[in-house]
């Protein structure tokens, strides 16, 4: 008798021990799942961020390199003609840090309402800084545009881009740092490209 309840006491105690050791494996391996998967979920952001950064890099290169005659920027919107009937136009809103394209025909034909043009598939305020630049602005750009490129004309396209999780899931104080000075946030990326035109019909007038 006193043999048996020997026997039931350690089971007791083995059950026990071996429950502590399921459920302290179950919380470690709980642990490094919920850590690959934030790794993962990260990993994805940041190449989703990628590859639309590109594909709106590529559409905008592929407009300025084709260009029917020379890009305007009027109420702060590229407009970028890719025929005498028909206008690309680029607009980035900084209050919601969005960026917008719309088609208009003429260059100098009425703006489209926001409303109306195609925002890209960015999260809301990803994108922190979208600017151009023209080197037929004035004439030091040219004669820069002249040493450094060895080209009569270029366009510059720039974006900063929050190179990290969405926007959305930051803290309120994250957001507020990277707003203020996004160029001293090792999470804010930035991306440009020059661009030269293959036309050389309005290339020919931005040199005279």
């Amino acid at each position: 008798m006193f043999k048996n309840k020997r026997k039931i006491g350690m089971t007791m105690v083995e059950l026990m021990f071996a429950l502590g050791m399921f459920m302290l494996l179950s919380v470690s391996l709980y642990q490094i799942l919920s850590s690959v998967r934030k790794t993962f979920t990260h990993s994805q952001n940041k190449l989703d961020i990628l590859q639309t950064t590109r594909i709106i890099m590529s559409g905008i290169r592929n407009e300025l390199r084709n260009a029917n005659d020379k890009p305007q920027v009027f109420n702060d919107r590229l407009n970028i003609p890719l025929s005498p009937t028909e206008t690309a136009q680029y607009y980035f809103n900084t209050e919601t840090r969005r960026l917008y394209r719309g088609k208009k025909g003429g260059i100098n034909d009425a703006d489209p309402p926001v409303s109306s043009m195609r925002p890209f598939l960015f999260n809301d305020g990803q994108i922190l800084a979208f600017d151009y630049d023209s080197s037929y602005r004035d004439s030091n750009a040219f004669v820069e545009s002249e040493l450094a490129l060895n080209s009569k004309v270029w366009f510059k396209v720039s974006m900063k881009i929050l190179y990290t999780e969405k926007f959305a899931q930051l803290s309120e104080a994250d957001k507020a740092s990277i707003l203020e000075k996004p160029d001293e946030d090792p999470r804010v990326k930035s991306f440009f490209m020059v661009i030269t035109p293959r036309k050389v019909n309005w290339l020919l007038q931005a040199t005279q």
